[in-house]
């Protein structure tokens, strides 16, 4: 039979279901019980009169911890990863958490000086508690010739003090702003620095780590031991430092490599990798000797993470992105960009893979280039109409062609003509790769029977049938 610690969790103490938002009411009834102002009080409730006082004040810092936990986000996230502030509370014992290196947390750890839990008295829990609750009123009966003079004596006190405050308020208007700004200022660097301290402490929840290499970006993955790592850079010596270091930081080894496709930027580092870490297992869609095949919906679990592989060709046709259960994230390759946009080889499966991206996650996107993307969803809907866009203007290029003067036929366009008109405040030095963008437009209309292509293949005109459609 396993070996089960006496004290219970959070949850258990409040009563509360794990994904259940919390509520402080559980937490002000257990206060009443259990706060040492009221040690010497009977409650009427036999278990809990009968405790000693310091079995009741043992429970009044259990639930001012759970508390602190179920009620800071940061800090229940933590504690749902990784028992994080609760294992290493002081009192808390039992086999679940003897031999424990992480008890010498003090108790003062919790709270901070001015802290309710610590300094509160029984009156100002209760005063709290009930701040909300409005005495019985007693109705006041009046007559009708003195309400009137009631309503006509208040219209006229107020209309007075009103008067007389004005000038007082104006003044401290913009007082009171600098003083709310100044507060919220305040709030914010306090919870960005409480974030800094929780990353570099390398607490669980900390699922990711990420390295920049010559605009390619690598990330690794987990919180054990053996991390996942995702694609392997350009194969710079600089990138191989940067790992190695990283490894070595965390005293941590990388199990398997996820490549998102076969550009060289993101397979260069591969034999890099495995002189650091030769066990390490290589994985990728269309794989190439001595790795190992990613098929589309296939998971990867190491401690702290759950990779989900998703096939999405546009970039290329072996494009893997790879979706982050615990942050319903996506690792989205060069599909999706964090500044920019992609380039592809084939639009129509492009269109399609970021289609489908969309529905595979809701939360942040880590792209194979640029920053984060706070709202990953936000930004594949902008590339899909960017690139409906782009569609829509090339379609209007060959439409409003016309036959020349002398009465031959002059509407067919090179995909250079067409960059010239769509793309004329872009660079010109950038025509040529618009140009291959423009010709993958032509390549999917074509399939759509709206445009058709001369005998040569250089020139495009819209179809005859569709020259009346609308865009």
């Amino acid at each position: 039979m396993p070996t089960v610690s006496a004290v219970p969790t959070p949850y258990q103490i409040f009563r509360l279901e794990k994904t259940a938002p919390y509520s402080k009411r559980r937490f002000y009834e257990l206060v009443k019980l259990y706060h040492p102002d009221r040690h010497g009080y009977c409650c009427n409730i036999p278990h809990i009169d009968s405790l000693s006082p310091d079995a009741k004040m043992k429970r009044y810092r259990l639930v001012v911890a759970a508390n602190d936990i179920l009620s800071d986000p940061a800090r229940r996230r933590a504690y749902d990863h990784s028992q994080a502030g609760w294992s290493d509370h002081p009192d808390i014992g039992g086999p679940a958490h003897s031999g424990d290196s992480r008890m010498k947390t003090r108790w003062s750890g919790f709270h901070d000086n001015g802290s309710a839990a610590k300094n509160a008295t029984w009156e100002d829990w209760e005063k709290w508690y009930r701040r909300d609750e409005k005495a019985a009123q007693t109705p006041v009966y009046f007559s009708n010739g003195g309400f009137v003079f009631l309503v006509a004596f208040v219209a006229a006190a107020s209309a007075i003090g009103q008067a007389s405050r004005v000038g007082e308020h104006k003044d401290r208007f913009a007082e009171r702003a600098e003083l709310v700004h100044k507060e919220c200022n305040s709030n914010l660097q306090q919870r960005r620095n409480e974030t800094r301290e929780l990353s570099s402490n390398d607490q669980a929840f900390l699922r990711l780590a990420r390295q920049r290499e010559q605009g390619t970006n690598t990330y690794l993955v987990g919180t054990g031991p053996k991390r996942i790592l995702i694609d392997t850079g350009q194969g710079k010596a600089s990138w191989s430092k940067v790992l190695s270091t990283e490894l070595a930081s965390h005293n941590v080894t990388v199990s398997d490599a996820l490549i998102t496709h076969w550009h060289p930027d993101h397979i260069g580092g591969v034999s890099d990798l495995l002189d650091l870490c030769p066990d390490a297992r290589v994985h990728k869609h269309n794989p190439a000797m001595g790795q190992l095949e990613i098929g589309d919906g296939q998971k990867f679990t190491t401690e702290g993470a759950t990779l989900r592989a998703f096939h999405c060709p546009g970039h290329t046709k072996d494009h893997m992105a790879f979706v982050l259960d615990e942050e319903d994230a996506m690792f989205t390759g060069d599909n999706v960009l964090g500044h920019g946009t992609a380039v592809f080889e084939d639009l129509a499966a492009y269109m399609t893979s970021l289609q489908r991206m969309r529905e595979q996650f809701s939360g942040r996107a880590y792209p194979g280039h640029g920053a984060e993307i706070e709202d990953g969803r936000r930004r594949i809907t902008e590339y899909i109409e960017h690139r409906h866009q782009r569609e829509s203007q090339a379609l209007y290029v060959l439409k409003d062609a016309k036959e020349s003067d002398d009465g031959s036929d002059d509407r067919w366009r090179t995909p250079m003509e067409i960059v010239k008109i769509v793309y004329k405040d872009v660079p010109k030095n950038l025509h040529e790769p618009a140009a291959y963008g423009v010709v993958q437009i032509l390549q999917k209309v074509a399939k759509e029977d709206k445009v058709v292509q001369s005998e040569d293949g250089q020139r495009w005109q819209i179809a005859a049938e569709t020259s009346s459609f609308t865009i």
